[in-house]
């Protein structure tokens, strides 16, 4: 078992308890204090300063296992006239796409047998990627799970065009240090029911 492996272990089951502790209020926190901490990084898609967060693409997830609830965070989002993806494994060996997500839109397992929207909702390109983790450190690292598929998602967005990646945790996940490896994709920023990390990273 490698150092990651070793951190993970002990990281579910710290987040775990913190869920069932603190769960449902941390989600409502992140919700009230965190929609400023998007806009900043739309600001940086920008170029200049707004103080209406709107029209863009904004990539979710629906939690499991423990993860931070976004969802109150996404309909604070779409309130201020962002649209929400979600991700969508299509190939296990590939990365995620992105499809259009409204809320109670019905969903479907997709090829990791986790929640998403249709092949008939509408596919795209997300401008910020907000995305679970397990741990992260004072440099925007992220360790996740260990499939890999969010490091070979951010490299392809990477490539098409300028996207923020935002871990979304909770204050607890902060660690002194993640183990890395040369593929993983580091993070912009990190935001938390309390506080928001920035990393210097263009």
């Amino acid at each position: 078992m490698d150092e990651k492996d070793r951190m993970r272990r002990a990281l579910v089951a710290q987040r775990s308890a913190h869920h069932k502790a603190h769960g449902a209020t941390d989600a409502l926190a992140l919700a009230q204090v965190q929609v400023q901490g998007v806009a900043s990084q739309i600001e940086k898609l920008s170029g200049k300063t707004t103080e209406n967060i709107s029209d863009k693409i904004i990539a979710a997830y629906l939690p499991m296992g423990g993860e931070l609830d976004p969802q109150p965070l996404m309909q604070a989002l779409r309130k201020s006239g962002n649209h929400i993806c979600l991700p969508v494994c299509t190939d296990e060996d590939g990365p995620l796409v992105f499809r259009r997500y409204k809320q109670n839109d019905a969903l479907l397992p997709d090829e990791m047998g986790i929640a998403a929207p249709r092949a008939t909702a509408h596919q795209v390109t997300p401008d910020i990627v907000l995305l679970p983790l397990l741990a992260f450190d004072g440099q925007g690292n992220r360790l996740g799970r260990g499939g890999g598929f969010y490091d070979r998602t951010l490299a392809v967005l990477k490539k098409r065009g300028d996207c923020r990646f935002i871990g979304l945790a909770f204050d607890m996940q902060m660690v002194d240090k993640c183990p890395t490896a040369p593929h993983d994709e580091a993070l912009h920023a990190v935001l938390t029911p309390s506080k928001r990390h920035d990393f210097d990273r263009d």
